[in-house]
């Protein structure tokens, strides 16, 4: 729905007619409904309808599926792994069979989830037709070699030896749900959808985390961030996720209000290419993709254009110092990330002989913008003046729809926090010889090209248990993929807050403490 003042009040008049539904706990009691109920705010567009905590495209839909239901594991900020609805979850010494013991957590129908609910859960998310968001991480779980150890262990077998499993198991769209059924979620989580009510969500009084603080939590969606932002202001919502700069500076300070911001949760790139398009298909502006996809793939350029950009003016400008410069590598502040590496240095002269080297002096470049960060457009004009000054000539314009040849060029790219194995796996994953996989953010998943030797790393990563030996080939991998990275920032998440919501933390996009509506109370 639209979060205009008209449409919201449209909203809660449809609530209001649906405040007779009981939030009823497990054994049937009903909760606290003179409580007021929680209201947040997200961007995106679409309906919300019954949640299904398996295909998670949207931040609200993953907000939705971690409140109905639980996680195996979760994600702490700095995106390593801890157990939650698992009381423990270990890999045997050959990382190939991992060894799940469940907590005793009342589901929704007053049961405890049990192994087989695991293993459905399991199944459902693998099946091609669920079109679940996070299959792709457990292509290599072999679920017919898995079993049910008992009602509360659970023994999960892999096809290779991988000791950094437990990430995909805290991965956003693997909750774990009654027979594996996605709609409705029959979960653990500490709310609970019921019928009638497509946009709320109603406590369960027998979370095992404990009860809820709000009898409910009401979710409404709009791209609009203005329309985010005023509705926070006039009170119309108590929690507005994905405030731009300019919103969260209004917010500091201001009576009534408040912003809780989340460094490291984007890194910002410019990626040239397309990576990994074929030279010599289609045209653009009159010159073939050949030309472009011969002067794209030299080294050189992508050099010139690291050198090129300002990234200090570039966060100061756009993202009015709410953010830091980029290091040219994915995740500031995230496990494994390799320290001490600074920003590059601006260097025009140089980036300008590189330009000429490459036989692009005064090309026209195309600057695509990022049709998931609304800060491309901003940051397009900074970069513009910034590239004329090394000799190239930029255009920005819409990014291709997604079933066009892409457009050879240079283009804004936005990468939500996710573990960092996880990410290295999408990004050096290969169209020819395995399919893309997704990032835990869906949308965020890199465009890099097929990298064999990133792979080969990832793998030894993957299969060793001696944490040294996986923390260096982890840092080999990020610094081949930094050669042909150029970083700008590593951005904040901007959460706008209401005076009288309390518990709010500052929480990466999808971690143990992001959008856990249970954890706030109003009032």
């Amino acid at each position: 729905m639209q979060l205009s003042r008209r449409s919201f009040l449209r909203a809660a008049g449809a609530t209001a007619a649906l405040a007779g539904i009981p939030a009823l706990a497990a054994c049937g009691a009903p909760a606290d409904t003179t409580a007021p109920r929680l209201v947040a705010a997200f961007a995106g567009d679409g309906p919300l309808g019954v949640p299904d905590p398996h295909v998670v495209w949207r931040p609200v839909d993953r907000a939705r599926a971690a409140a109905v239901a639980d996680t195996l594991l979760v994600w702490d900020q700095d995106m390593t792994p801890r157990p939650h609805l698992a009381a423990s979850a270990a890999p045997d010494r050959t990382g190939t069979r991992w060894r799940i013991r469940l907590r005793d957590a009342p589901a929704h129908d007053g049961r405890p989830l049990t192994s087989t609910d695991v293993l459905a859960s399991l199944r459902r998310i693998t099946d091609p037709a669920t079109g679940a968001t996070a299959a792709p991480l457990l292509a290599g779980l072999d679920l017919a070699a898995s079993r049910a150890v008992s009602a509360s262990e659970v023994e999960l077998v892999l096809g290779a030896p991988d000791f950094l499993f437990g990430l995909v198991l805290g991965a956003p769209g693997t909750g774990i749900v009654r027979d594996g059924r996605g709609t409705p979620p029959v979960g653990t989580g500490a709310f609970r959808w019921l019928p009638g009510s497509p946009d709320a969500l109603y406590r369960h009084d027998g979370h095992w985390l404990g009860a809820a603080r709000s009898p409910a939590v009401e979710f409404v969606v709009d791209d609009d961030e203005e329309n985010r932002y005023q509705s926070l202001v006039d009170g119309y919502v108590h929690w507005a996720h994905d405030l731009f700069p300019h919103s969260a500076r209004r917010l500091l300070g201001r009576v009534g209000t408040t912003v809780v911001s989340a460094p490291g949760s984007a890194t910002r790139f410019l990626d040239i290419g397309p990576a990994g398009s074929a030279p010599g298909t289609g045209a653009v502006g009159g010159t073939t993709a050949g030309v472009f996809g011969d002067v794209f793939g030299d080294p050189r350029l992508a050099e010139a254009v690291r050198l090129g950009i300002d990234r200090t003016e570039l966060v100061r400008e756009v993202l009015l110092d709410l953010a830091e410069p980029g290091d040219d590598l994915f995740g500031p502040g995230l496990a494994y990330h390799p320290a001490g590496f600074a920003p590059a240095e601006r260097d025009v002269a140089r980036a300008r002989e590189l330009v000429a080297a490459a036989g692009a002096d005064r090309l026209e470049v195309p600057l695509l913008f990022d049709p998931f960060d609304p800060m491309s457009r901003p940051a397009a004009d900074t970069v513009v003046e910034q590239l004329t000054e090394i000799g190239l000539t930029c255009t920005p314009r819409e990014p291709d729809p997604p079933d066009a040849v892409p457009t050879p060029g240079i283009r804004f790219r936005r990468a939500a926090a996710t573990p960092l194995p996880l990410y290295l796996r999408a990004a050096a994953a290969s169209a020819d010889d395995a399919p893309p996989v997704a990032t835990a953010g869906g949308d965020d998943a890199p465009a890099a090209a097929g990298r064999a030797d990133v792979r080969a790393l990832l793998a030894t990563a993957r299969g060793v248990p001696d944490e040294a030996h996986r923390v260096e080939a982890l840092r080999r991998a990020q610094l081949l993929l930094r050669d042909r990275s150029t970083v700008w920032s590593s951005g904040d998440e901007h959460v706008g807050v209401s005076a009288d919501l309390t518990g709010v933390e500052p929480a990466r996009p999808d971690t143990a403490t992001w959008a856990r509506f249970h954890r706030l109370r109003m009032g």
